[in-house]
């Protein structure tokens, strides 16, 4: 629905013409409608009033008024990045040196917007910019960044995409289905195959060049298209530039863009993903691959950077495809310094850390790659033709395989049709398994006995069990409610106390008897205590004395004789 703000609130223009939202490859968005200026919606119309749709907010920017017609043309209402002073000289200010792409767009960001997905970005980089807004920083990061925006005006936010991370999804546009029309242009005008590059000026008059990692050219070459037997030969010099690294690796940058034509096609498509379900599989969206066939022998397949969508007439939908490399950063023309990862460790538990890692690696290349299919087999690549790939998926009626080393592998990691799993590094929350071996020093089976030949374990609970062998701690032992022992010494058991062990407790069948060693001598010949279930016997010790403090209304036995005791000794 289309609404305008009005004093009695949101109020829907339902009387447009030729209505439609042409998004653009940085995120920005334009909304366009014809509307009669008999219709009594007219009045509302001015420059600046808020329009909205389902998607986003807007306001009025353009009022081309005709006769019968008048055209309001409409863009993002982003009137909250230009609130704030503009900065006089980013350079000099400590929140845009050296800083990460989350780290500047949350210093920037008005009260009340979020930004999302900025992590995509894990380096840092130097913004310099004078006389900038917010606004003009926020995509200014674009350039350095190397990222585009998904723009949420009605959520107020800003979604950070890679628009690199390609995945062709078998788009298809033919004549026989959705093609209405294609148009073509190309431009080599500032064609070039080779640059020579150079950086700031030294003190003896020499400039910074990347020729010691360069193999001793000044220069990079990409002949690749033209195949010329001259060089077409340009240089590029920006004293902005200090590192020879950062220097030829934009020199590249630039070669790229200037080594190759910029071609670029229009196509109108009749968009049947908007009217029938049943082609939701064709649905297109900024930075997809779309392949346009022609005719029998012409297939255009390249990437979508600008798309306006008709909402009452899906089938004068129209696309723009482009070959040109780096749409958003043109021409190289920043110096940069990037510092890579800050190292900060990633917090929370090895399988949190796991799982935070694989949905970085995950949504690093969920717009990247390509699928090659063939008869019985099909690949996902990082690269056409599969032998240039290096990063391969491989699924067939064997299993789903993964290598790093191309697509012949070795495949380290597999699933295989027979059941098997192999993989070099697995984490899980929870790992159910019948049988787990790990060498020949450790084993679980499927009875849950547990083999070990060594292990170090803390807040251990045995429900039951057997101790076979010497059982040695250091620390306290806590047992509960019984203790049952077994181990026999000569015809008794025996509990052995003391950093020494030279008090015991010796338990047989009827009896037992607490004492202390002596030099290693025999317990019997100390002085000791035994207990029956009947009598409680004291042995004597060396002088035959018995020590009693107290002995209240019992009977003693000594020497065979039995002497009662009904009052205090």
């Amino acid at each position: 629905m289309l609404e305008i703000y009005t004093k009695e609130g949101w109020l829907p223009i339902t009387n447009r013409q030729n209505y439609y939202t042409a998004y653009e490859y940085d995120g920005t968005q334009t909304l366009c409608f014809d509307i009669s200026p008999s219709d009594e919606m007219y009045r509302y119309i001015a420059n600046e009033t808020p329009v909205r749709n389902e998607e986003n907010r807007y306001l009025i920017k353009d009022i081309n008024k005709r006769k019968t017609a008048c055209t309001i043309t409409c863009s993002l209402d982003m009137d909250d990045w230009h609130q704030n002073e503009p900065y006089l000289n980013t350079k000099d200010m400590a929140k845009f040196q050296t800083k990460s792409l989350s780290e500047i767009l949350e210093a920037i960001k008005p009260s009340g917007w979020s930004i999302l997905n900025a992590g995509i970005r894990d380096y840092r980089r130097t913004l310099e910019m004078e006389d900038a807004s917010d606004y003009e920083v926020l995509f200014k990061c674009q350039e350095i960044f190397s990222v585009t925006y998904e723009i949420r005006t009605l959520d107020k936010q800003i979604f950070v995409k890679d628009p690199e991370q390609v995945v062709d999804k078998g788009i298809y546009i033919t004549p026989q289905l959705n093609l209405e029309s294609v148009t073509m242009k190309g431009n080599s005008k500032d064609f070039a195959t080779r640059i020579t590059a150079y950086g700031k000026q030294n003190e003896d008059g020499s400039y910074v060049n990347f020729a010691s990692i360069n193999g001793g050219k000044t220069y990079v070459e990409d002949n690749a298209y033209a195949g010329k037997v001259h060089p077409i030969w340009i240089v590029w010099k920006d004293e902005r530039y200090t590192i020879p690294e950062n220097l030829l690796a934009d020199a590249k940058k630039k070669l790229k863009e200037q080594a190759y034509p910029v071609l670029s096609f229009e196509v109108t498509v009749n968009d049947l993903a908007e009217t029938d379900d049943r082609y939701s599989f064709l649905k297109m969206g900024l930075y997809d691959i779309a392949h346009v066939i022609i005719d029998g022998h012409t297939e255009i397949i390249e990437k979508v950077i600008k798309l306006q969508r008709y909402h009452d007439s899906p089938e004068k939908n129209k696309i723009t495809l482009s070959s040109e490399p780096q749409t958003i950063t043109g021409k190289v023309n920043d110096a940069i310094s990037i510092l890579g990862n800050d190292g900060e460790k990633l917090k929370g538990s090895v399988l949190q850390q796991a799982q935070e890692m694989a949905t970085k690696l995950i949504n690093a290349w969920a717009e990247k790659g390509y699928i090659y299919q063939t008869q019985n087999e099909i690949y996902i690549l990082d690269a056409l033709p599969k032998e240039n790939a290096k990063y391969c998926i491989r699924m067939n009626l064997g299993g789903i395989a993964f290598s790093q080393n191309g697509w012949q592998g070795p495949y380290n990691s597999a699933w295989t049709i027979d059941g098997k799993f192999n993989a070099d590094f697995i984490t899980a929350g929870t790992l159910r398994g019948i049988r787990i071996m790990i060498g020949d020093n450790f084993s679980v089976m499927e009875d849950g006995t547990m083999k070990c030949a060594d292990a170090t374990m803390r807040n251990v609970t045995v429900e039951s069990g057997t101790f076979k062998g010497n059982l040695t701690t250091n620390y306290d032992a806590y047992i509960g409610r019984n203790l049952h022992l077994s181990h026999e010494v000569g015809m008794f058991s025996q509990i052995t106390l003391g950093e020494n062990g030279d008090t015991a407790i010796t338990m047989s069948e009827d009896l037992i008897r607490i004492g202390i060693f002596d030099n290693n001598t025999d317990l019997l010949s100390r002085p000791s205590i035994s207990i029956t279930k009947d009598d409680i016997f004291l042995n004597l010790n060396e002088d035959n004395h018995i020590r009693i403090n107290s002995i209240l209304g019992v009977t003693m036995k000594t020497k065979g004789k039995f002497i009662d005791m009904n009052y205090d000794i």
